[in-house]
């Protein structure tokens, strides 16, 4: 520390007891001028508020301790960091400095110029800090939502299928953004974009699919055959029939969905047919439609 100009040594607070030592070293070099200033900080507590937060918490219950993967090489074990999970490293930052340290007051969203404007030793509690993965989760999706769509494609790029324009990857994350929790989401959220569904919730199907209304969602899709592949537009058409026709809502966008995705999942129903295009949306609406007539044979 000495020779690298160290002026602050800030560490947790089991080294409290060995801070004389090396208070008395640095007197006995005569290095008491350079001796860095020394600051302890709570221990970060594991989520039940007991004990001390350990690596193998993390394992144990399925969430990351360390900032990138590490692998302990004496116990042959990869421990997963959170670049690895999906977070931002806003986020993890954001969520850190809240762990034993607040401003005085409500706020909890910070820049990080914000928090190197305000953020001092002083305030940090005396207790220890219970780790709340729920809440780290929480302050990712805030910086997910928050962020641009060319951000996020900088970062999960690769992850998308390279026959795929970058302006289609622009829309979809921008669809995706606000249902995302981790980064690795975005991939696996967007598989139906680029294949159509092999299987479908055959549960909601049951549940929602009605043989009475056949008639209707043949209609249906021949509507959306002859509608421009505006969301705008698909939307008008189809609701425009549903509510002419008095039937529910329930009874046909959610079955539409399913048959265009294969789940009750995913991005406003109109937005993802757009996308997907006119074609491509009767293709997979019919398909589904003959699923469901041998399902209810």
């Amino acid at each position: 520390d000495y020779h690298m100009r160290i002026s602050h040594v800030i560490r947790g607070e089991e080294w409290l007891s060995s801070t004389a030592h090396h208070v008395l070293l640095y007197r006995f070099f005569g290095w008491e001028e350079s001796m860095p200033q020394f600051a302890h900080l709570p221990l970060i507590l594991k989520p039940s508020g007991k004990g001390k937060l350990s690596k193998r918490d993390g394992a144990k219950f399925g969430f990351p301790v360390f900032p990138l993967n590490w692998f302990e090489t004496k116990e042959d074990e990869l421990y997963q960091g959170f670049k690895e999970a999906g977070f931002l490293p806003e986020s993890v930052i954001n969520f850190l400095a809240l762990l034993g340290w607040n401003p005085g007051t409500d706020e909890e969203l910070f820049t990080i110029d914000g928090l190197n404007g305000i953020f001092s030793l002083d305030k940090i509690n005396k207790a220890g800090a219970q780790f709340n993965y729920d809440k780290a989760i929480w302050f990712n999706q805030h910086y997910i939502k928050d962020a641009t769509a060319s951000e996020i494609l900088a970062l999960i790029g690769g992850d998308f299928p390279d026959s795929v324009g970058e302006s289609t990857k622009l829309k979809i994350i921008e669809m995706l953004q606000p249902r995302v929790e981790f980064l690795s989401d975005f991939k696996k959220q967007s598989a139906y974009f680029w294949e159509a569904p092999d299987e479908y919730d055959d549960k909601q199907l049951k549940k929602k699919y009605k043989s009475d209304n056949k008639a209707a969602f043949d209609s249906i899709i021949e509507l959306i055959n002859s509608s421009e592949s505006t969301s705008e537009s698909l939307a008008k058409t189809v609701k425009e029939y549903i509510t002419d026709q008095d039937l529910k809502f329930g009874a046909i966008l959610p079955v539409l969905r399913i048959w265009i995705t294969g789940s009750m999942a995913g991005p406003d129903l109109f937005e993802m047919m757009a996308l997907l295009g006119i074609d491509e949306s009767v293709s997979r609406l019919k398909r589904g439609h003959d699923y469901c007539t041998k399902f209810n044979e």
